[in-house]
């Protein structure tokens, strides 16, 4: 990949800060109050209105201007590395390997806005002598040439436009430079000993293009960059960075523009800035059109800091605002190019940072978790999962005919009826310009919404909008950001019920620091979620999930002094299951109620729509444990499974046979299962199988069969007749295409279609093994025996 670019590109807008909502927690001071509020925040209706709090307004930005050479302080050691935003925490050595290559090229680098397509023309004298051209069109494009090539010289155009023309980069505006009244083509010539690495950053339309800046350095090092978007006040860009003896070392450059090399061996760097003079910069939300300054769950303002544990090429943040209300409005970054001969291996099991370093209308539904570095569990998604057939009753509610599985399925005529309801009333209310084709980050959940809204689609909105400020803004989350908390064993994943839905456990004596930080709970329930939407769940089979509240010990962290905390912890937890993760929570149950008195009150104030999905069991062994198989339960609550502790709740539990083992006296259900888990077993052996490392997030993210929209049809239809679809699925599918679309219900099959190198190796191996076999010297040496082989 040449280069990422990761908010968009820099323009002049007039910037307002959006009106933020923040949830209002009235005090209480009697114990029953508490008790009471502290329930009615769990349980209370995720639509309810919310006031919201205004900001004032932003002044207008000025027009973009050329900057004065930066004042950069002197003797600054030139050892520093790569950088990524907490927003966009890029770091693609979690996501990718690569294999180094060598240096002995002359790197010539076009990174360029998103305004237009531009092409780099390249002519030089190589080593043998004879004339040579290249050319590259991109919007980020790298040109390699041997490093002992003479007469170089490079000049740019547009793509169906004109040639790039001379500015002058020391001014106001970037001026035309001309001769005799005529404009002149920007050429750089380079007769001999050429820079290792040159960069030229281009900006403008089709119409007006100019190089803005260019920047020379060694293959060894990489830039770091801070451009100045206006004149408004001088900044500062502040940089730590651990050196290659393993020292912590400090930079800092101010200016308007500051450009700091740096070599590829430092690590750990963090970037900030601040105006001279002035405030500190915080961060604004990059993917909202308005950029309005953020406020976590504590209702502070966050530092905008970025964190790289892998350098790119070169990042450039560009800065605007006056010293009272600075703020980063781009970052670009470029990621190193990969020549010919290295390698590049993606592993399907780990999402690139860079997916959620986009624009809002493209930020994926599910996944935003990054850098992780915990192994998966080796049960996460065995194939009595994968290959899960709901029935009926499991698509809908058995007791409200409420819908429960959304995706890779037929709608019913009503939903798709409601669908286009609901797209016309959000380009009214002007939350989408096109209604044909739906942001992303929502687009699969529409009809899950409309549900949880009860078809009120102004409510349906709120849950929307709810998404975009609790979760978009907060993605992508690195696993190390929330570790401790994972592994305190507040809320974690453990093992399925026998519908292989995922268990949800929540244990309030574990909350720890976390009751009075809001924002780190928030981020830990995130996480959590968004790990079974992005591992555990499966599209059109498994889509639910069911918790377990266990209130033991609950006094020992719930007292009159931390209430309010507690309060705070159970409105994030609640802002997350029922507004942004709507609809997925089957039932809840409550255990471990230190008292009747305390099960009556709190049943008093949950909502009447939602007492069917919470239960206070008084002998969990009994109630609950018959929901799953004994050994995806901890022994505490009737299972067979070792009790976790904290320190050992993540990576999380998952074990297999969550609904039993196969029985060959039972009926044709069971049979199908028996088949399944066959085949499963004839494919354990292989090296490739692991079926959590063989999905994709757009394969967990899965499709709502939206037929609403012609245009919306065409985007799920193509890639639904290559899902892994249900029986019934599959024949849906098949009439709408007019094709016949077989259903998935094999782990071969299933690897055809996820994952066909696997098969292809698998075969091969197979193939291998019955060659091997049938090549005894003896050819009747097996005469007699058994073959054991799986």
């Amino acid at each position: 990949m040449a280069g990422c670019l990761c908010w968009g590109p820099a323009e002049e807008f007039t910037e307002q800060h959006a009106e933020l909502k923040h949830i209002q927690v009235p005090i209480v001071h009697s114990d029953k109050d508490e008790i009471n509020q502290l329930v009615k925040v769990i349980f209370d209706d995720p639509l309810e209105k919310q006031e919201p709090v205004k900001q004032e307004a932003q002044s207008k930005l000025a027009v973009e201007v050329a900057t004065p050479a930066p004042e950069v302080s002197a003797e600054q050691p030139r050892q520093l590395t790569r950088v990524v935003s907490t927003m966009s925490r890029c770091t693609p050595g979690a996501a990718y390997t690569r294999t180094a290559t060598t240096t002995n090229h002359v790197i010539l680098e076009m990174t360029g806005d998103m305004f237009c397509l531009r092409t780099i023309h390249v002519s030089y004298t190589d080593p043998s002598g004879k004339q040579q051209q290249k050319t590259q069109k991109g919007y980020n494009s790298k040109v390699f040439i041997p490093d002992a090539s003479t007469d170089i010289v490079v000049q740019f155009s547009v793509v169906g436009g004109a040639n790039i023309y001379k500015v002058d980069r020391n001014k106001s505006g970037y001026p035309w430079i001309k001769e005799g009244g005529k404009s002149i083509i920007d050429t750089f010539e380079y007769s001999s000993s050429p820079p290792q690495h040159v960069q030229f950053f281009l900006h403008g339309s089709s119409l007006r293009s100019w190089v803005a800046d260019v920047d020379e350095r060694t293959h060894a090092e990489n830039l770091l960059e801070m451009v100045s978007r206006d004149v408004k006040c001088v900044r500062t860009m502040q940089v730590k960075y651990t050196d290659d003896s393993g020292q912590e070392q400090t930079w800092s450059g101010s200016g308007y523009n500051v450009k700091c090399h740096m070599q590829s061996s430092a690590s750990n760097v963090e970037v900030t800035f601040s105006a001279v003079g002035g405030r500190k910069v915080y961060k604004v939300d990059r993917r909202h059109p308005k950029l309005p300054f953020i406020k976590d769950a504590n209702g502070k303002q966050p530092l905008e800091k970025f964190v790289y544990s892998t350098l790119p090429s070169s990042v450039q943040f560009e800065i605007r605002g006056s010293s009272i209300m600075p703020y980063v409005s781009s970052v670009f970054e470029n990621d190193i190019d990969i020549l010919e001969s290295a390698d590049f291996d993606c592993s399907c099991a780990v999402d690139p940072p860079n997916l959620f370093c986009v624009a809002l209308d493209e930020m994926p539904g599910i996944g935003g978790i990054i850098d992780l570095q915990a192994p998966h569990s080796e049960f996460l998604l065995p194939a009595e999962v994968a290959l899960f057939e709901p029935t009926n009753a499991e698509i809908f509610h058995a007791g409200s005919g409420a819908r429960q599985i959304f995706l890779n399925t037929k709608l019913k005529d009503e939903e798709t009826a409601k669908l286009k309801e609901f797209r016309q009333y959000l380009v009214e209310k002007k939350v989408v310009e096109n209604g044909d084709v739906l942001p992303r980050y929502f687009e699969s959940a529409a009809l899950r919404i409309i549900h949880t809204s009860k078809g009120r689609l102004d409510k349906a909105v709120d849950l929307v909008k709810a998404s975009q400020k609790e979760r978009v803004r907060r993605l992508p989350i690195a696993e190390t950001d929330v570790l401790d908390d994972l592994k305190g064993g507040f809320m974690y994943w453990h093992g399925r019920d026998k519908q292989c839905r995922p268990l949800l456990v929540i244990r309030l004596e574990r909350i720890g620091a976390m009751a009075k930080d809001k924002e780190r709970a928030v981020k830990a329930v995130l996480y959590s979620l968004e790990y079974a939407l992005r591992y555990i769940m499966v599209p059109g089979r498994v889509e639910n999930w069911i918790v377990l509240i266990d209130l033991e010990n609950v006094f020992s962290v719930i007292n009159p002094l931390s209430i309010g905390g507690m309060v705070g912890v159970a409105a994030a937890i609640s802002t997350a299951l029922e507004k942004v993760y709507c609809g997925r929570m089957v039932w809840v149950k409550i255990i471990n109620m230190p008292s009747n008195m305390l099960a009556r009150a709190i049943n008093g104030v949950i909502p009447a729509e939602k007492k069917d999905k919470v239960g206070f069991p008084t002998d969990v062994k009994k109630e609950v444990a018959p929901f799953f198989e004994p050994n995806q339960l901890e022994e505490r609550y009737g299972g067979s499974a070792a009790n976790t502790q904290p320190g050992d709740t993540y990576p999380y539990r998952f074990f297999p046979q969550c609904r039993g083992k196969p029985s060959t006296d039972k009926g044709e259900e069971e049979q199908k299962q028996i088949e399944r888990s066959r085949t499963y077993s004839e494919w354990k052996d292989t090296e490739d199988l692991s079926l959590h490392e063989s999905t994709t997030l757009a394969f967990h993210e899965g499709a709502l069969w939206d037929e609403s929209s012609e245009k919306a049809k065409v985007r799920w239809l193509a890639n639904a007749k290559a899902a892994s679809l249900t029986s019934e699925s599959a024949q849906a599918i098949s009439k709408l295409a007019g094709t016949t679309v077989e259903p998935c219900q094999t782990v071969e099959r299933f690897l055809e279609l996820t994952n066909p190198e696997a098969v292809r190796g698998a075969h091969e191996n197979r193939a291998k093994t019955e060659i091997d076999w049938g090549s005894a010297e003896d050819p009747d040496a097996t005469d007699g025996k058994t073959d054991t082989r799986a």
